[in-house]
């Protein structure tokens, strides 16, 4: 019996878990590199906790992604209960669900890594976080396999035994106490871990897969940036479409802490400084950003165009120190240094914007007298000719050299330039000259054209004396918004201006079934009735749109019916 008592024991002993084993002689010098992460919500409420590693001496570490999912907040609590915040996300890797992040801590020691990769049937440890004896687990290399098709790529291990969960996302130490491996998840009853190395692969991306995105944008923590300057400028860019004011500040800052003396930061910085009214910071980034800059006048091209957006996109609250001549200021300055056409079309702009069209004009116009002169300058000189009260003849002149420089046929970018002449033929009373254009820019269009455009047409031809096209014209418009009341109106009043009574009755009538309320459509209604000869509907109708408050039914009704 006693025989069998000993065989027994011995066989428990074997079959009791790691734990019973003896720690390796290095987990007291390792633990340094290893500590707890404590994920918080909102609330300072615990969500998952995890064990993280060191993985560089600044503070650099890695562990589960899973941990930080919906996370607010999180913090490291090293192997003495020491706590420190994780203050950045470095990066994501969904296909091995791993977390690369900043620990803000003055000191941080990295566990040892090796280069070689880890040989079949070698033993290897896993140590989780513990503030007592060391948490750990041993099993041995089945096998390696190599992630990629070249065997100098990383190595992907099956182990002999599968590890508790809260071993996942954990380093894995060879016999000298060296980091060969990262647990990952296991699969039936083996356990699989991951080359060490590819921490390296682990960082903000400039442009990241969808995949790594999911797990960055599944914490609240704030992120990172890339790890070269360039991609940085490029990452901040995409974010700028996307991240909250204060998000996107905080990378600027984290930005212009890491490259001080990178000039386009400072630039950036100051844009959502002006969305968050605080301009006098806006001012000192748009300085900042002068002084560091090379190209002089192209920073201040920058800065006088960031003032005249402002002045114009968000004029309230008012900046004293920012308006029309500080930054026509800036780019005459720019001019002085580079007289470019961007320099003098932005000086022409802020002209514009500040209703200076005298001014203005003479700036177009030197300009469409040298050989940078386009269809975009002479428009341009157009409107500010406009401004200054030149006769609708000159502004005309400038679109017909604008649209001249295109050559025949025209292409579909001339079409706003036809419109624009069009629009101003209409306005000198030329027209059949006005409907030529409108129909050219149709043509140019391709006859993608809204209900509005045929409207518009149609008031020109009814000017014109083009009664059939302008029929035409309202009906296509009713065909593309048919409740729209007012087409309907119109058409009402064009069929009874050429004596089509009934057609126009119709019309009117269908003018009150879209909007009840319409009261021109009572007027024409009761005005056609009574051409027609029915005064009792006449009446009611002409009277019902008095209720409404027309004055001219009023007139009708006096006139001819009493």
């Amino acid at each position: 019996m006693k025989r069998i008592f000993i065989i027994t024991m011995s066989l428990m002993t074997l079959a009791l878990p790691s734990m019973s084993q003896s720690a390796p002689k290095w987990t007291k010098k390792v633990k340094k590199s290893i500590f707890s992460v404590m994920a918080y919500d909102k609330d300072s409420t615990l969500l998952q906790s995890g064990t993280g590693f060191f993985v560089s001496e600044d503070g650099n570490a890695v562990c589960d992604s899973k941990v930080f999912k919906k996370a607010h907040t999180a913090t490291a609590i090293d192997y003495k209960g020491n706590k420190y915040p994780i203050d950045l996300i470095l990066g994501a890797d969904n296909a091995y669900g791993l977390i690369r992040f900043h620990v803000d801590t003055k000191e941080s020691e990295p566990v040892k890594t090796v280069d070689q990769t880890a040989v079949k049937e070698e033993k290897v440890w896993t140590l989780a976080y513990s503030a007592d004896k060391p948490s750990f687990t041993s099993a041995s290399i089945d096998s390696v396999s190599h992630i990629g098709d070249s065997v100098s790529t990383n190595c992907y291990y099956t182990l002999s035994k599968a590890p508790e969960t809260k071993f996942y996302g954990c380093p894995v130490f060879n016999a000298d106490g060296e980091a060969v491996a990262i647990m990952q998840p296991s699969s039936g009853e083996k356990g699989f871990a991951l080359d060490i190395n590819y921490i390296k692969n682990i960082s903000i991306q400039a442009i990241g897969s969808k995949a790594d995105n999911i797990i960055l944008n599944d914490t609240d923590i704030p992120k990172g940036l890339p790890e070269s300057m360039e991609e940085s400028l490029v990452y901040l860019y995409m974010k700028s479409r996307t991240a909250s004011n204060s998000e996107y500040i905080g990378m600027l800052d984290l930005f212009i802490s890491k490259y001080p003396n990178n000039a386009e930061g400072y630039f950036r910085h100051a844009t959502p400084m002006i969305d968050t009214y605080q301009f006098d910071k806006a001012e000192a980034d748009l300085n900042k950003y002068y002084e560091l800059s090379e190209e002089k006048d192209k920073a201040l091209y920058n800065i006088s165009q960031t003032i005249l957006s402002k002045l114009i996109y968000q004029p309230e609250p008012a900046y004293d120190k920012w308006t029309f001549d500080y930054a026509l200021e800036k780019i005459n300055q720019a001019i002085s240094l580079n007289p470019s056409l961007e320099n003098k079309l932005m000086k022409a702009q802020i002209l514009m914007s500040k209703k200076d069209y005298a001014s203005a004009y003479d700036c177009y116009d030197e300009i469409n007298k040298s050989k940078d002169r386009s269809p975009a300058t002479l428009y341009a000189a157009s409107v500010a000719s406009a401004g200054r009260g030149d006769s609708i003849d000159q502004q005309i002149a400038l679109l017909d050299s604008a649209i001249a420089i295109f050559g025949d046929p025209l292409p579909a970018e001339a079409s706003e330039y036809v419109l624009k002449r069009g629009e101003l033929y209409n306005k000198a009373g030329k027209y059949k000259k006005a409907v030529l254009d409108y129909n050219k820019f149709c043509y140019l269009c391709n006859n993608k054209v809204n209900d509005r455009f045929y409207y518009d047409r149609e008031q020109i031809e009814v000017k014109a004396k083009m009664y059939q096209q302008a029929i035409d014209d309202i009906n296509l418009a009713i065909s593309h918004a048919p409740n729209v009341a007012l087409y309907h109106a119109e058409k009402s009043g064009l069929l009874l201006r050429v004596n089509m009574i009934d057609e126009s009755i119709k019309a009117a009538e269908k003018c009150i079934e879209v909007d009840s309320s319409y009261v021109d459509a009572y007027r024409i209604l009761g005005y056609a009735q009574l051409q027609k000869g029915d005064k009792k509907s006449a009446m009611e109708n002409l009277k019902k749109a008095v209720e409404m408050g027309d004055t001219t039914a009023q007139q009708i009704i006096d006139k001819y019916m009493k």
